[in-house]
């Protein structure tokens, strides 16, 4: 098949012939993912469409910043709920969607969003650009095509979409065109003092609790070069915090100096099953080493999810980041 010579023209053309549209995302949802469906499904309804969100996960509480009316577990909606199209933003793979995947029928068209390198173009209309540093600026575009002037909600979701996949636009994948895009966004009026404070200067007593846990259990390998830890179950009780609370802590093993690798591994409710999430710095590429357990993502960060024991895990995962830095000569 030839590309096409106009994504963003085609993807919208077929916008235009659905009416009823699922949306969907990964499980355990991050910011750029939630505020990409939140922005989609406004838009949608301005152009006189029905949209449902509907994802495995409730709305993560630590993104107060963004309004969670609109969200719907899809443990609430009914296996006989009809829909024209299924539309999914910030996933490489279908299956990502977990449990949603359980409303969409056969004869349902696909509009896939995304930014992620290793996306396998699963949909019957995909917009997917790699070098966009969020999904949020490839949603930017759709509301380009259709002439939209942004509310002040869908430019607050967008800034949201692109400052959390960026780290507040320190990560290299910020680029002149988002620092573009922010302008934009910020132009509409949004506050980005009580983005930043709802999105990075409000902890739990029970999330400190939790980090203090960890920060014990930080541990490095292959001279310094690789950090990591392990969230157990029994980390998550005694503390009384949440899944969603872990969320952030991976950014303290990154930053020890001298680290090329780092990973997070967390167990899950259910017995041996584990999510992990992959930090590299330096030209080292996080997304190879997820993808040697199934996983996927960035260059600077990437997840995957294994099954077995956390002992097991750990040592496969440090045998494959050794190979990795013993093949570049460290």
């Amino acid at each position: 098949m030839s590309p096409i010579k106009n994504p963003v023209q085609y993807f919208c053309q077929g916008l235009k012939t659905k009416n009823d549209f699922l949306l969907a995302s990964h499980v355990n949802p991050e910011g750029d993912a939630v505020a990409c469906l939140l922005a989609v499904d406004s838009l949608l309804r301005r152009l006189g469409k029905k949209s449902t969100i509907a994802c495995e996960d409730a709305f993560p509480s630590r993104l107060k910043a963004l309004p969670s009316h609109r969200w719907n577990q899809v443990k609430h909606i009914k296996r006989t709920a009809r829909f024209g199209a299924l539309l999914v933003a910030d996933c490489a793979t279908l299956e990502r969607i977990g449990k949603t995947i359980e409303l969409v029928k056969r004869r349902m068209s696909i509009f896939n969003i995304d930014h992620h390198v290793t996306n396998q173009m699963f949909g019957n209309y995909n917009l997917v650009m790699p070098k966009a540093a969020a999904s949020g600026e490839v949603v930017y575009d759709i509301f380009k095509y259709f002439k939209l002037p942004f509310t002040k909600e869908e430019a607050t979701a967008l800034y949201v979409s692109i400052a959390t996949d960026t780290g507040s636009f320190r990560y290299g994948n910020t680029t002149i065109r988002t620092h573009k895009i922010a302008a934009e966004l910020m132009g509409a009026g949004i506050d980005t003092a009580r983005i930043n404070d709802d999105l990075y200067s409000v902890f739990t007593l029970p999330k400190i609790k939790l980090y203090s846990i960890l920060m014990d259990k930080i541990k490095l390998e292959h001279k310094g070069q690789i950090a990591w830890a392990v969230v157990s179950r029994k980390d998550l009780k005694s503390s009384g915090a949440t899944y969603e609370d872990i969320e952030g802590f991976i950014d303290f093993l990154k930053y020890i100096q001298g680290i090329k690798f780092a990973f997070l591994m967390t167990e899950l409710p259910a017995p041996k099953n584990l999510r992990i999430s992959f930090r590299s710095m330096g030209h080292y590429d996080a997304s190879q080493i997820a993808a040697c357990f199934g996983g996927g993502g960035h260059r600077k960060a990437a997840g995957c999810t294994m099954a077995g024991t956390s002992d097991g895990a750990v040592n496969l995962i440090l045998a494959e980041m050794a190979h990795e830095l013993e093949s570049k000569g460290n």
